[in-house]
């Protein structure tokens, strides 16, 4: 069944995903990915991955908590962005700068959605009553 909650809690969920294209493993083949701010942006983009599920799980259960982990979650994501493009810039990643505008986005969704007024409300209610 589709409620808002579902789509929120999958919304989330996969945004949290999308910070696993800041590691390594998903670097342009042949880029030298070793390093401290390689490691340090694998790191962050796993914290924020675990983050982002954590605050789904809340979603899911709702747990009064899940909000905070989620701004949480999408703080850390920004941060994130810092390590990972001096990083991929330094390897001669080719689109390093379109990659963090797309996470950096989602986030801002995040911040939006959770921290205005009117877009609260209308979360709050459907997701705390179960539709």
């Amino acid at each position: 069944m589709i409620t808002i909650r579902n789509a929120g809690g999958v919304a989330l969920f996969l945004l949290g995903t999308t910070f696993l294209w800041l590691t390594p493993a998903f670097a342009t083949a042949g880029l030298d990915t070793t390093g401290f701010w390689w490691s340090l942006a694998q790191v962050l983009a796993l914290l924020t991955l675990a983050g982002f599920t954590v605050a789904t799980w809340g979603l899911f259960r709702r747990s009064t908590w899940w909000r905070t982990t989620a701004l949480t979650a999408s703080g850390l994501g920004v941060l994130t962005l810092i390590p990972y493009l001096i990083a991929a810039r330094a390897a001669g990643e080719t689109t390093p700068w379109f990659t963090a505008l797309i996470l950096a986005v989602g986030c801002a969704a995040v911040f939006l959605l959770l921290l205005a007024a009117k877009p609260r409300t209308w979360i709050d209610r459907p997701v705390m009553a179960g539709r």
